[in-house]
């Protein structure tokens, strides 16, 4: 089917980088690649009694089984170390994606250590703009951006996280309450997508598309997760926070855990309003809160949007009041803030 204009044709919604398809002849591969170009067989010779047999991934790099069997043991993305067009993960229809982000994204934990992991940093953003000027930016936007990392590092100082919480903590547009204002104050340089969809490998969350996901939030996700599993501790039950910081709260069973935004509402009997959150990370999932547990700007943001009255907002909404069965859950873009969430130290 050909698809209109320039338009990519659309995946299907279950593809994702472990889709592969067998080659059964060589017919739909080109003469000069007919040899795996990791192993350097030639596809359908016999090795120590079992044929050498191509397959072709979602991104259409063609390589034997084996090999993409081996690699998929230790690494997610195609073997050919310069693609950058593999599908996101899928855990919910793939048991190998599944397992990859159980394995790479929630187990292992490390403390978040501000002077450590800012030289980190940095250090991976030089090696990011030498090898790509895409990247490259004037002296305003790096003291922007490292103000914004240095101050999220010392909110977050001495909590255990995972790789994923971590670059979702460290995103400036993800975790602002104006996107829009977020976009105008880091500029276009920050906020602009990588050169090409994918560029910073498959993303574990949908809060980005491939190609709308800004680099600087591609970057800070992948350094996040390699960081993570490079230093990070396997750590099995309950998740935990440093001592450190336990000391310093009121209560040493309670700490703040940001959210990520409302994705929802609903009106209960009595007329409230309880809103479906979305938290950072893995940590806990999307929950039903109410209004005082969450950020009161956000809530009325939330609330203007969907033309919502609620005490508290100013205004009066042009929006007719409906009976509350005939509520419906709206999904919405929002933004974040903390709630206090009970936890236990580990």
């Amino acid at each position: 089917m050909k698809h209109p204009g320039n338009a990519p044709p659309t995946r299907r919604h279950d593809i994702c980088p472990h889709t592969m398809t067998s080659l059964r002849s060589n017919r739909r591969i080109s003469e000069n690649d007919r040899q795996c170009s990791i192993c350097q067989n030639t596809y359908f010779s016999i090795l120590d009694g079992e044929p050498v047999l191509p397959v072709r991934l979602a991104c259409d790099h063609i390589f034997c089984r084996s090999c993409v069997e081996t690699n998929f043991n230790y690494d997610i993305k195609c073997p050919w170390p310069f693609c950058r067009d593999l599908p996101e993960i899928k855990p919910e229809f793939c048991d190998l994606c599944a397992f990859w982000l159980r394995e790479n994204h929630q187990d292992s934990l490390l403390v978040t250590v501000r002077a450590e992991m800012l030289q980190s940093i940095k250090t991976a953003y030089r090696h990011l703009h030498h090898g790509h000027e895409y990247f490259k930016l004037d002296a305003e936007d790096k003291k922007k951006l490292f103000d914004h990392i240095r101050e999220t590092l010392t909110t977050y100082e001495w909590q255990f996280h995972a790789g994923v919480d971590l670059g979702e903590l460290l995103d400036p547009f993800l975790l602002a309450i104006d996107h829009r204002a977020a976009v105008d104050h880091f500029g276009p340089d920050l906020s602009k997508p990588a050169p090409e969809p994918n560029y910073f490998g498959p993303r574990a969350n949908d809060d980005y598309s491939a190609a709308e996901e800004p680099w600087l939030a591609g970057f800070l996700r992948q350094w996040a997760v390699e960081y993570v599993r490079e230093n990070g501790e396997i750590r099995q039950g309950e998740w935990g926070i440093w001592d450190k910081k336990r000391d310093q709260a009121e209560d040493d069973n309670v700490w703040l855990w940001p959210y990520k935004g409302i994705v929802g509402h609903k009106t209960e009997p009595d007329g409230s309003i309880r809103y479906l959150v979305k938290w950072v990370g893995q940590r806990f999932p999307d929950s039903w809160e109410m209004r005082k547990q969450l950020d009161e700007e956000v809530c009325r943001r939330y609330n203007r949007k969907h033309g919502l009255r609620a005490a508290g907002d100013q205004g009066k909404s042009r929006k007719k009041k409906q009976p509350a069965k005939k509520r419906k859950t709206v999904a919405a873009a929002a933004a974040p803030s903390a709630r206090k969430r009970k936890t236990r130290s580990g």
